[in-house]
């Protein structure tokens, strides 16, 4: 070995160490990846395969009737770097609203169409390979119109689909949801009228395999816990003053549940906050708090548990309004890192880093049109800049 060589090792070891940390930086970036134009709608789900983020949605820009459009799937690296996309549907409308990963890695997509099913709208669940090609897709519904809202994938498998049913009356909502196992196929179904219109609008599996309802009922929140073969254990109406509404729901490691959502007072200004409540496991209310700019609307869309064991709670508001809490409700801190203009975090999803992504959406035009936009914040929800 000459006297150069240690010098020529100990440059090639800086070179490796400084190309390390420049993927290091790159991994770490920030970033925010909007899709505008007529083709992209909003996001409304995403998750994780490996180190691909999938995002999923509607090609319908124009949230008004006629709806036209199909269901959108985005494949994004965790740069921001777009990998893939794909759409599907038939004649009518299709969304998508919710995507999980199958166990070889391909997907489970859930959503509505008009251009399959038995009648109106039927919920379609489509199941695709590693590629994103369909491996097989099938509908759920009545020949009425049914409203989907999420998808629970379980540990046994198979898979919770939820949301409303146009009710039997013919006049109001009912909940309507159905689980299915891994080939697409009915277990078991659950729908009831309600002298009130009622909406499945969020779920979570708890520790011993029930399942946890989050419902819309009027004005006020409730709550239903089922067996995994569908049984009703209790179901809770909470009747407080002013109005509430639990959008997402996550458990805590005590076995007790965080409920988020948005709340108005009675009487006075309409303004909307963000809403947490804590239940315990039987359903009993322990506490409630609000949060939120004091002159603007604040509501809570989605709810993750991280995995320094608090919470991101993903807004609808101006700015893209994330809010970090612990399990007692306290706030950690808030950010807005997407400007002035208003936007629903519709998913928040943890990476290892620390760092979050977030799938939105942008209004344009309230209540009329939107764009679609992904973004990756820090673990305090900032964009570097």
């Amino acid at each position: 070995m000459n006297a150069t060589t240690p010098r020529r090792l100990l440059t090639v070891f800086c070179l490796l160490l400084f190309a390390f940390a420049l993927v290091a930086a790159s991994a770490n970036e920030t970033w925010t990846l909007p899709f505008k134009g007529t083709e992209y709608g909003a996001f409304v789900d995403a998750t994780l395969v490996g180190s691909t983020l999938v995002a999923v949605g509607t090609t319908n820009y124009r949230h008004v009737p006629p709806h036209q459009g199909d269901a959108l799937f985005v494949w994004v690296d965790l740069e921001g770097h777009v990998l893939s996309e794909r759409t599907w549907g038939g004649e009518g409308y299709e969304q998508a609203w919710g995507v999980d990963v199958a166990p070889d890695c391909g997907l489970y997509i859930f959503g509505e169409t008009d251009s399959l099913g038995a009648g109106d709208r039927d919920f379609f669940l489509l199941r695709t390979d590693a590629d994103g090609d369909e491996v097989w897709s099938t509908t759920y519904g009545t020949p009425g119109r049914e409203w989907p809202f999420g998808m629970l994938l379980l540990g046994s498998g198979n898979l919770f689909l939820y949301g409303r049913t146009d009710a039997s009356s013919g006049r109001g909502e009912d909940r309507y949801a159905v689980c299915v196992d891994a080939d697409g196929r009915l277990v078991w179904e659950h729908t009831a009228s309600s002298q009130q219109d009622e909406i499945i609008v969020g779920a979570v599996e708890a520790a011993n395999g029930d399942i946890v309802l989050s419902l819309s009922c009027g004005q006020d929140p409730k709550l239903i816990r089922l067996t995994e073969q569908g049984e009703i254990v209790w179901e809770i109406h909470y009747e407080l003053p002013g109005w509430q509404f639990g959008s997402s729901i996550a458990q805590v490691p005590s076995g007790n549940f965080l409920l988020a959502g948005f709340c108005m007072a009675s009487g006075g200004p309409r303004q909307a906050d963000v809403w947490l409540a804590r239940i315990t496991s039987s359903g009993e209310l322990l506490w409630e708090c609000s949060f939120g700019r004091p002159a603007e609307d604040d509501y809570a869309q989605s709810l993750l548990r991280t995995s320094d064991g608090a919470y991101v709670i993903g807004g609808l508001g101006s700015g893209l309004p994330l809010f970090k809490v612990n399990e007692s409700g306290e706030l950690l801190w808030e950010a807005r890192p997407a400007g002035s203009n208003v936007y629903a975090a519709e998913r928040v999803l943890e990476l290892e880093d620390g760092s979050l992504v977030v799938a939105a959406l942008e209004q344009l035009i309230p209540g009329r049109s939107y764009d679609a936009v992904l973004l990756r914040v820090d673990e305090q929800g900032q964009l570097d800049h």
